[in-house]
């Protein structure tokens, strides 16, 4: 179960909108989705790395 939620998270990255995660993940709070997801967030970090390897 532990490595499904991780791989959903991962998948799902930041094209879910939060408050629905929160629902799928059913945290009581928004707060913990921000933090659980914030992990999978990487479209910033992508972009970049993107920039210095189509140079």
């Amino acid at each position: 179960m532990h490595i499904a939620r991780h791989s959903f998270g991962n998948i799902s990255g930041d094209r879910i909108p939060i408050q629905m995660l929160q629902k799928l993940y059913r945290h009581s709070s928004v707060t913990t989705t921000i933090l659980y997801q914030s992990n999978f967030m990487q479209n910033e970090t992508d972009a970049a790395l993107e920039k210095v390897i189509d140079f």
